[in-house]
């Protein structure tokens, strides 16, 4: 009877052992390296084998997997971030990923409990990004990377990688390009400024493709997103737009803040996508005419003059090319308020000048000849008078000190010869005068 129990247990026991050997043979681990390739045989006591793979950067990984068993073998590849898996059927299998860094496992099991043999070539290809973090490729727009202009930047779009970002500094108000290459189907460029307010957005095609925006000065993030992967280029360039006046992420929209422009100075501006206007101050010394000399690049431009009340005042509607609006203004501040039409976006240039008169006819006499000229507005005129046309030698000026005289008789000349004449007229500012341009020249030959 104790021998029968022995034998029982004995044969239990054995039983134990071997169930928990075949629950440690159940499945195969390994590490593997890129572009090696695996083999394995599903038997009674082999159900599973699983491969650790190591990607120190992120890049595309291909798998060439054949299924020798009789029936269908299940693959899975897992990482952080990635789940995916598949049923292989006899036969070859290609697939591949475009992954992050990171650790991965690739298992391979016969739940249908097929037997036979199977094996797996690897190989993988680096994206040679320019910036990447472990499983997590700049896709925080917080850890964003500040790139430098004319440099190529590479970047992936990977299966476990939702989206990158890039920091951008642009150092004043400009054109910013950016020239794409693209190896993915498709995918969404998003740009924000520094307080994440949407910008601008493009879905960028598969192969060469550019962006122009005009951006006024600050930081913004550039952010590629799509649910395609693959590996993309691009190239940042700047051209600065030169405005006279800017603040950071908005340019002179406050006028009230600011000094008022000086007078016969060329203002440059720009209208950006993510600025709509600008407005300046005007201090006039003394009412009368002004000119407004606008130039523009942009196909339209509204021009709106307000008084220091901000009262309506004028209103222009400028088109691309140059152009003199003539306006009455009155003493003291007034406004210059420029917004841009629709989706027109570039550079502008204006300059605020006394309004400019024209010699209406010139008599001559002998060595001598008198100009008569429109009356304007302000304090006074100026004459000038030469023997050379373009005015760089030879030059004589004379000033007339009412507004109210509209001739002037100019004596001691030489006979015969033949002068060229224009005028311009000035207003008594509190830093000296302020002159208009020059009227166009006309000639006159004495006796």
């Amino acid at each position: 009877m104790k021998r029968n129990i022995l034998a029982i247990l004995t044969v239990a026991i054995l039983i134990c052992l071997m169930m928990t050997a075949s629950a440690f043979a159940d499945t195969t681990t390994a590490v593997i390296n890129p572009n090696d390739t695996v083999k394995g045989s599903f038997t009674d006591t082999i159900k599973e084998y699983d491969y650790t793979i190591d990607l120190a950067e992120s890049g595309k990984l291909e798998l060439d997997i054949h299924n020798g068993c009789d029936d269908s073998i299940h693959y899975s590849i897992k990482g952080d971030g990635l789940n995916r898996d598949d049923y292989i059927h006899p036969g070859d299998a290609p697939y591949d990923y475009e992954l992050a860094p990171g650790q991965y496992t690739i298992t391979f099991d016969n739940k249908y409990g097929p037997l036979g043999d199977f094996s797996c070539a690897t190989k993988f290809t680096p994206s040679g990004e320019t910036y990447t973090e472990a499983n997590d490729s700049i896709n925080l727009i917080r850890n964003s990377k500040l790139i430098p202009f004319k440099k190529t930047v590479k970047g992936q779009l990977a299966l476990n990688d939702e989206g990158d970002w890039f920091k951008i500094e642009l150092p004043s108000s400009g054109k910013l390009t950016i020239d794409f290459h693209s190896e993915i189907d498709t995918f969404e460029w998003t740009i924000k400024d520094i307080e994440d307010k949407h910008i601008k957005s493009e879905y960028i095609r598969k192969g060469d493709y550019s962006i122009v925006i005009e951006l006024t000065k600050g930081t913004y993030y550039m952010g590629f997103n799509g649910s395609d992967t693959g590996n993309y280029t691009f190239k940042p360039a700047f051209k600065a737009s030169g405005e006279t006046y800017e603040n950071e992420n908005e340019t002179v929209n406050l006028a009230r803040e600011n000094n008022p422009i000086p007078f016969a100075t060329v203002i440059k501006g720009q209208m950006a996508l993510n600025d709509t206007e600008d407005c300046f101050k005007l201090k006039v010394p003394k009412a009368g005419k002004y000119s407004i000399k606008v130039t523009s690049k942009m196909d339209s431009t509204t021009l709106n003059v307000r008084n220091k009340n901000d009262e309506y005042v004028a209103q222009y509607f400028h088109k691309k090319g140059t152009k003199i609006y003539t306006v009455s203004l009155k003493k003291g501040n007034n406004y210059l308020l420029f917004e841009r039409g629709g989706n027109d976006y570039g550079n502008y240039s204006f300059k605020v000048t006394p309004a400019t008169v024209s010699i209406k006819s010139l008599t001559k006499a002998s060595k001598s000849f008198k100009a008569v000229w429109k009356k304007g507005t302000g304090d006074g005129y100026q004459l000038q008078y030469s023997t050379d046309k373009n005015f760089k030698k030879n030059v004589k000026s004379k000033t007339v000190s009412s507004i109210k005289t509209t001739s002037k008789t100019i004596k001691s000349l030489k006979s015969k010869k033949t002068y060229y004449v224009r005028i311009r007229t000035y207003v008594n500012g509190s830093d000296g005068k302020v002159w208009s341009d020059w009227s166009k020249a006309k000639s006159v030959k004495t006796l």
